[in-house]
């Protein structure tokens, strides 16, 4: 008896079942990222502002455009918005992001004030969560099973 071997890798399942998604996810957080860093150059060489200041500006004001594209576009939600389940949750998610990368530039401005300092030690603190809020967003908030009747 021969087997057949219809088992797909595990890196073609991922692929299959996230690749759209991820793609998208990628690109809203390309536009996010120039927003973002286009608001805290702004912010901290425009204004005068610190790096910390400029960086609760940069993601208070990004993180709107980043839920509405992350909701209708990549996960292709339709239905109405619903606070508690997904506004609020997105919110604190980028509240995370925010405390990170703001200790991450406060650290920064210790030993530099150059605004690329700045910039970089802000995209590393952001890269550090990208994958984890993937998938707290697939997984709790705009997944295909949060689309049930029940759920909503």
């Amino acid at each position: 008896m021969t087997r057949v071997a219809s088992a797909e890798s595990p890196m073609a399942r991922l692929g299959r079942e996230y690749g759209k998604k991820a793609s998208r996810f990628l690109v809203v957080s390309a536009f996010n990222v120039l927003f973002g860093q286009s608001l805290l150059v702004m912010a901290h060489s425009g204004f005068g502002w610190a790096f910390a200041t400029s960086n609760v500006f940069a993601v208070a004001l990004s993180a709107g455009p980043a839920y509405v594209l992350a909701r209708y576009w990549v996960w292709e939600k339709t239905s109405k918005n619903h606070f508690l389940k997904e506004v609020l949750p997105f919110w604190g998610l980028a509240f995370l992001g925010l405390t990170t990368s703001t200790i991450a530039a406060g650290v920064a401005e210790r030993y530099s004030d150059a605004q690329i300092v700045l910039n970089l030690a802000n995209l590393v603190a952001f890269g550090v969560i990208w994958v984890f809020k993937f998938f707290i967003l697939d997984r709790f908030m705009f997944g295909r099973h949060r689309h049930s009747a029940v759920m909503q």
